[in-house]
Order: structure tokens, then C-alpha cells, then sequence
């Protein structure tokens, strides 16, 4: 028998030691309040392992139920975000979208305004100033024959930038055939 770590010789010495101090009419005395304390001592330690256990569960209870709250909570604002966000990207896209067509009906009209420009009625054409007559030189032939001059009547060049492209016919020579 080993009781709280010790042998039966020191129990006895033990109780031994008791009876001798206590007294053989007290001993049974404090024997029973001992048990009674020991019983109280358990009683005490199993109602606050209850409590303890108790309280445990309530706050796990508690926990979970702030869990849930904020689970819901973030839920909700991710929800409402994505929502605004989403309309905020479809406001965006068609002010985008409305930029875009007023950009390209800006561009469209430079574009005919720039075409109506580059390319005036006849009725803005003005004539062009006549130009000089000049004398340039041909390249002699290799044969070693001379240059011929090459010139232009001023009076038939204006007449031809005034009057645009040409319908009147060159002069033949008389025998039909051209010369360079």
C-alpha cells in the first residue's frame, strides 16, 4: 500500500505521532474534520472546474457569435464596395465612351475643314503669275554635236496654269514629222 508516496511504516508513525499528541478521545475527532475538510476541498475544486468549464463555453458561444457578426459585417461592405465600384466603372466607361465621340467628331470636322482648304473651289483659285521666259541648255549629244536651247513662252505657260489642263493641240511641222 503506498498512500500519498509513503509506506505502511510511515503511516503508522504517523498516526502514531497523532495519537500521542491529539490524545485517544480527540483523535476521532480530527480525524473526521480532516475528512470533512478534504470532502469540502473536492466539493470547492469540481464547482470551479464547473464554473471555469462554464465560462469557457460561453465565451467559445461568444466568439462564434462575433465571428458570424463580423463575417457578416465584412460580407456586407465587400457587397456595397463591389456595387459602387462597379457602377463607378460603368460611369467612367461611358464618359470615356462620350470623350471618344466628341474627340472623333472634333477630329472629323478639322479633317473637312483642312480638306476644304487644301483643295479650294474654282471659284478661289486665283492665277498664277506668269512665269519667265527661260533658256536652258539641252545636253549635247554624244556624237559631239551643239547644245540646243530649250525655251518657254512665257505667254502660252500662263495661258496654261490659267486655264488648267490643256486641250489645244501642239503645231505639226509641215512634212508630219517631229525633231528632238
Amino acid at each position: 500500500m503506498n498512500l500519498f508516496n509513503m509506506g505502511p511504516m510511515e503511516l503508522v508513525f504517523i498516526l502514531a505521532l497523532a495519537l500521542l499528541i491529539f490524545g485517544p478521545r480527540r483523535l476521532p475527532e480530527v480525524a473526521r474534520d480532516l475528512g470533512k475538510a478534504i470532502r469540502q476541498f473536492q466539493q470547492a475544486s469540481q464547482q470551479l472546474t464547473g464554473e471555469l468549464t462554464k465560462e469557457m463555453e460561453q465565451a467559445t458561444t461568444a466568439m462564434d457569435e462575433a465571428e458570424k457578426s463580423i463575417t457578416g459585417t465584412v460580407s456586407e461592405v465587400v457587397t456595397s464596395a463591389t456595387t459602387e465600384l462597379t457602377a463607378a466603372g460603368t460611369a467612367a466607361t461611358t464618359e470615356l465612351e462620350q470623350a471618344a465621340a466628341t474627340v472623333s467628331a472634333g477630329l472629323q470636322e478639322a479633317a473637312t475643314a483642312v480638306a476644304e482648304t487644301s483643295h479650294p473651289t474654282s471659284a478661289e483659285t486665283s492665277p498664277a503669275p506668269a512665269p519667265e521666259a527661260t533658256a536652258q541648255p539641252i545636253p549635247a549629244p554624244v556624237d559631239g554635236a551643239a547644245p540646243i536651247a530649250a525655251a518657254t513662252a512665257p505667254a502660252e505657260t500662263a495661258e496654261l496654269t490659267a486655264a488648267g489642263p490643256s486641250t489645244a493641240t501642239e503645231p505639226q511641222p509641215e512634212d508630219g514629222s517631229y525633231s528632238i
